[in-house]
């Protein structure tokens, strides 16, 4: 049996999303030894301190973890908020695909409660249940964000934060449950990207939605629970990795608008691969558009890459995104794809801390030189290296989800 390298390749792209998955999943929680089930809080708008995954926005508190609904359901409660204040509910299966978006968007300020259960479970819903969300994997990703602006605001994002709630359902129902499935997670550093996939498709129901994907590169060795295979097959395993990540890597300069990155099984399941990889490698965790749509800018006027050395200045003048809910730019290194450390500590900028102009427009400026501008509340300070910025718009317009707002030119003073 001869494996191409197209075949490798093709079927590594395949994969990636479900890897990256699980290895942030491996990392963040199961080496580190926390529990499954249970919400981690930032506690503090992500930073130039953050690092454990690319792209975060700076915009909003996070209660991240995993949900195991091997076993049993869990349940989210979620309190009612104050008027104007973005949240959300978003969960993922391990596909990356996203399979709820509830919050601010769809519900306006009524939290409520809601079930997570796998694809097979076939129990009673309890009253009081406002949704019920399956999913095609057992392990799920939770992300949940509220907005804030930071100052005195801080304190009341974190005291909704800590109202957030999450419960098994037997725990719910105050009756005996069946107990934490135990489960053996292989360690990325002892096994390949073969192993860990087929580890992932054996817990859930993903081998049957991702049928029509494992049968074009089931030769490679892509099996539900599957974890021996032949020399062949893991020659190809290590020219796929290779070749799929140098294609990922390729292709991102291109990817401007995450409309074809990021979504739904409904959405995606049929899309192109490698566009669905490059979600995952650009903004792992991102919404989908009709939630957020996000924008990447790389170049000034000048057509070079924004960067902040030798005293580069750019500054930006445009109206307002027709959005439900907000939106912000926020600046990151093209090298590693975080936030850059400065002085005043400010990565961001949007309509919740900038003030429009007599004109109707909003202004950002753009530079290294934070002693210079650092007064300006249109300020947002940039490295001395090659940097992007993401404008996030959430809650979108039809308009803005086609592709139709006009993103601003940052012009090189």
């Amino acid at each position: 049996m001869t494996i191409s390298d197209k075949m490798a390749r093709d079927a590594y792209l395949y994969a990636y999303s479900i890897d990256e998955a699980y290895k942030f999943l491996f990392e963040t929680t199961v080496e580190p030894g926390r529990a499954v089930n249970e919400f981690q809080l930032l506690r503090d708008l992500a930073d130039d301190t953050y690092t454990a995954h690319p792209t975060i926005n700076n915009d909003t508190l996070h209660l991240q973890g995993w949900f195991d609904v091997g076993a049993e359901p869990v349940v989210v409660t979620i309190p009612d908020c104050d008027e104007g204040r973005y949240w959300i509910l978003h969960t993922m299966d391990l596909g990356h695909y996203t399979n709820a978006m509830i919050g601010s968007r769809t519900r306006g300020v009524h939290g409520g409660r809601f079930l997570f259960a796998g694809g097979a479970w076939d129990g009673d819903v309890p009253d009081g249940i406002d949704a019920v969300v399956r999913s095609e994997s057992d392990l799920i990703k939770v992300m949940g964000r509220i907005m804030t602006i930071g100052g005195d605001d801080l304190e009341v994002a974190r005291s909704l934060q800590d109202q957030w709630e999450l419960k098994t359902l037997s725990a719910l129902l105050g009756v005996p449950g069946p107990g934490q499935l135990v489960r053996e997670y292989p360690d990325p550093k002892k096994t390949n990207w073969l192993q860990r996939t087929n580890f992932v498709l054996e817990a859930g129901s993903m081998a049957k939605a991702d049928a029509m994907w494992l049968a074009k590169y089931h030769d490679i060795g892509l099996e539900p629970g599957r974890a021996d295979f032949t020399a062949e097959q893991l020659d190809a395993a290590e020219r796929g990795e290779r070749l799929g990540t140098e294609h990922i890597r390729d292709l991102a300069p291109q990817m401007t608008n995450a409309g074809e990155l990021l979504g739904t099984r409904n959405d995606l399941q049929d899309g192109p691969r490698d566009l669905f990889a490059e979600g995952t490698y650009l903004g792992q965790w991102g919404l989908p558009p009709v939630e957020s749509v996000y924008v990447k800018v790389e170049t000034g006027s000048d057509g070079m890459a924004i960067n902040g050395s030798r005293g580069k200045t750019y500054r930006a003048r445009f109206p307002s995104p027709d959005v439900s809910e907000f939106w912000s730019f926020t600046v990151y290194g093209s090298d590693d794809r975080l936030m850059a450390h400065n002085p005043i500590n400010r990565h961001s900028r949007g309509d919740r801390t900038l003030t429009m102009d007599a004109d109707g427009y909003y202004t950002i400026v753009l530079s290294a030189d934070v002693d210079a501008h650092a007064t300006d509340p249109g300020f947002l300070p940039i490295p001395e290296k090659d940097a992007y910025l993401i404008l996030r718009m959430y809650g979108p317009s039809q308009a803005v989800q086609d592709g139709k707002y006009e993103v601003p030119s940052f012009d090189v003073l």
